[in-house]
């Protein structure tokens, strides 16, 4: 038997399914028992896979992290619309609090980092703060003047060897309301994949730092 990397995360990994909007269910993946929760919410046109190299990690340094599956993507029911993506980011909160969380983070890429950022301005669900990996601006989601309301401390990453992504990223930042931090790594890679790549484990551990902030 070979050895794995030391980098490696081992955590229990157990599949979850609650209520979504519209009657429909979502699906996702837990790793980890920690009662400080991070819920992980994917882009258009991706799935929950791509947190794999996320969710481990947090999972083992103390966090639950909580890695779901939009409406009409991977496991969750069909069909998607954009405009259900904030209500599925509520409804992983409430089911992260129905599971006992005493702290609950948004980590999202893409339009589903818009979407964790439109969720987090609703005053009835108060999260401890939110990381937006390359933010993709997206009306149908939440508009960029919605989503500054979101006032829990906040980290944008993004690669900035893209400039339609450095934009928006940058666009997001300049409109935010509250504390805001931002680093841009040198690479074209954007969303989960800046997570994985050669940058891989500074992306991680930037999250890390922020969301360890906030205890």
């Amino acid at each position: 038997m070979g050895i794995e990397p030391a980098h490696v995360d081992r955590a229990r990994v157990v599949p979850v399914e609650f209520a979504g909007p519209g009657a429909r269910t979502l699906r996702g993946l837990r790793s980890g028992e920690g009662d400080r929760w991070a819920v992980l919410v994917h882009g258009e046109g991706r799935d929950l896979d791509g947190w794999r190299p996320l969710a481990g990690f947090l999972a083992g340094r103390g966090f639950t992290a909580l890695a779901i599956d939009l409406p009409g993507h991977g496991a969750s029911d069909d069909p998607w619309e954009s405009a259900l993506a904030v209500p599925a980011v509520l409804a992983a909160i409430e089911f992260a609090r129905s599971q006992s969380s005493q702290q609950i983070h948004l980590v999202g890429e893409g339009v589903g980092a818009i979407a964790a950022l439109a969720a987090a301005t609703d005053p009835m669900r108060r999260v401890a703060s939110i990381v937006a990996i390359s933010p993709d601006a997206d009306d149908r989601v939440a508009e960029l003047t919605e989503i500054r309301e979101a006032r829990a401390p906040k980290l944008i990453l993004v690669g900035s060897l893209s400039p339609g992504a450095l934009e928006i990223a940058e666009a997001v930042f300049r409109g935010a309301i509250g504390p805001c931090a931002m680093v841009k790594l040198p690479v074209a890679a954007q969303g989960t994949d800046l997570l994985a790549g050669e940058w891989g484990v500074h992306a991680r551990e930037k999250v890390l730092e922020h969301l360890v902030r906030q205890f």
